[in-house]
């Protein structure tokens, strides 16, 4: 007889005999020389793959052996020998999970192929249900995985729309317990002036207490966090709880550093205080996602305390340049005449001609505005210099150079002073932090619009632009370009999108409306050198 030794596994047999010497008989003659494993059925013998049942005697029940090992919970497929069988007793058969009889006498090799042939069909059937059983896991795994992706795409929406930083941090911590399936979760940051962690937002079950409002640096686990910028990972282990701070201690904890650029500026953690519930490395990586989402508030945060503070200008100016200088040639041409002798070389031409531009100059704006509209009146080359300013210590940290490039002579134009330097403020912002590395440029020059046909820009043909005078405001950056998002806010007006991309706290529709009120345009160029925002404002 040839064993089976090309299949992938031996099968393990239990033998269940009404005669204990058949039982051996059946092992050490058929089952061993075919290289397939059995034991008696004892209180030692391992869990086996098929269940041989022999059959002697047919009086009381044969079948007690086996509906013994059905009643302990042994779900083995069964093989019955017996020199013959009652047809009365075949329900049995079916009850007991009886695979297969075979009469006596058979040959040895049929019952080897009958024993292997179960015990593959018993793998097949235990690996499909390992297989559901994983399949179900990974399709949870994915569910959540979604979830947290979401999640992060709601913060990030969240850290763009929201001005309130207590709101958005509070945002965060929220989100941590969820990925992190914890109990608790806070956030530290630095407070500078005394060199403490404060504490800032907190999700925190049972105690309030338990967590101080204030933290020393030198001598808590946050603290030494946030001294090295390493992430902690903690488990449950038989030592004991985790000391996090006094009164406060925990079975497993997750604390990251959170940056603003490359400096680390308070903690995220997560805390399981009760449960001895482990933390994952996956979730380790989510919490860091998730302080970084927490230091683009802050930096947002302070970009929006930055314009907001700074000192408000005046938005009434001096005079265009243009005007100055005209005023000036017709002053040193007319100036020696009060005193009754023309300059030398000035005749009758140069004096007409001091006086059509001095009328020329009648014509211009300011002349024709009262002191009330002139109170109204912005200034454009103001704002964007403000911006500069305000926004270059960030352009600088990211490496980026910030300059403003302004034509001669812009004129003032009619507007809402605090709204145009809240959009021209947030497209600077986003253009830094769009763009890697290179530069990012504000741009302001006049055009006039004849025909519908402008004669210094050239804007797309989804813009049009009625006939006169405009003054042009780009934000130029060497960036890879605007998202879809962004672009299709743009082009389509009607679509409100909340892109991420605008701050401090605006929305694409929420620039697009500004820019309308002030019956001006906004489109987008993508270039070769990068990505150019242009505002579009009359200025006649």
């Amino acid at each position: 007889m040839t064993a089976p030794r090309d299949r992938r596994a031996v099968p393990r047999v239990l033998v269940i005999a009404d005669v204990e010497a058949t039982a051996r008989s059946l092992i050490d003659h058929i089952l061993k020389p075919a290289g397939i494993q059995g034991w008696p059925a004892d209180a030692s013998a391992p869990p086996a793959d098929v269940l041989l049942v022999d059959i002697t005697q047919l009086r009381g029940d044969p079948l007690a052996g086996l509906r013994a090992r059905r009643e302990a919970g042994d779900e083995a497929p069964a093989i019955v020998l017996a020199a013959h069988f009652p047809t009365a007793r075949l329900r049995d058969l079916f009850h007991l999970n009886v695979a297969d009889i075979l009469l006596k006498p058979y040959r040895p090799v049929d019952l080897c192929s009958a024993i292997v042939e179960l015990a593959e069909s018993r793998s097949a059937e235990t690996n499909t249900a390992m297989l559901s059983r994983s399949l179900e896991s990974t399709r949870e795994q994915a569910r959540r995985r979604t979830e947290e992706i979401r999640l992060l795409s709601e913060i990030g929406r969240a850290v763009a729309a929201l001005a309130d930083l207590e709101a958005i941090l509070a945002r965060v911590v929220e989100a941590a317990v969820f990925v992190a399936d914890a109990e608790e979760a806070s956030i530290y940051l630095a407070d500078p002036e005394t060199e403490e962690l404060v504490l800032r937002a907190s999700h925190q079950a049972g105690q309030r207490e338990a967590t101080l409002q204030r933290l020393r640096v030198n001598d808590t686990l946050v603290g030494q966090v946030y001294q090295t910028g390493q992430a902690v990972l903690r488990q449950p282990s038989v030592e004991g709880e985790v000391k996090v701070q006094t009164g406060f201690l925990v079975q497993a904890l997750i604390n990251v550093p959170i940056r603003v650029r490359n400096d680390v500026v308070g903690v995220l953690g997560v805390y399981n205080r009760t449960a001895p519930r482990p933390f994952s490395e996956h979730q380790l990586t989510v919490l860091s996602a998730l302080s970084d989402w927490a230091g683009v508030g802050l930096e947002h945060a302070d970009l929006l305390e930055r314009v907001q503070s700074a000192p408000t200008i005046s938005p009434v100016t001096a005079a265009p340049q243009e005007v100055l200088e005209g005023i000036e040639r017709a002053l040193t041409i007319l100036e020696p005449l009060e005193n009754g002798r023309p300059p030398s070389g000035t005749g009758q031409r140069e004096i007409r001609a001091a006086l059509d531009e001095l009328r020329a100059l009648r014509q211009h704006r300011l002349a024709l505005l009262t002191p009330a509209q002139a109170m109204n009146l912005v200034d454009v080359s103001a704002i964007l210099r403000q911006v500069v300013h305000e926004l270059r210590p960030i352009a600088e940290r990211r490496q980026l150079e910030l300059v403003a490039d302004l034509g001669p002579g812009l004129p003032l134009i009619a507007g809402d002073r605090g709204r145009l330097l809240q959009v021209i403020g947030g497209l600077t912002a986003s253009a830094i932090r769009r763009t890697q590395r290179g530069r990012v440029v504000l741009d302001a020059h006049t055009f006039a619009v004849r025909g519908g046909r402008a004669d210094s820009t050239a804007p797309p043909d989804y813009v049009a632009l009625h006939d006169g005078a405009w003054l042009a405001v780009t934000v130029g950056d060497t960036s890879s370009g605007l998202s879809p998002d962004t672009i299709r806010a743009l082009t389509a007006p009607n679509v409100e999108v909340e892109a991420g991309e605008l701050g401090p706290g605006l929305t694409m529709g929420e620039v697009r409306r500004v820019v309308e009120s002030l019956n001006g345009v906004l489109w987008h160029e993508q270039t070769p050198a990068g990505t150019i925002v242009t505002v579009a404002l009359p200025a006649g």
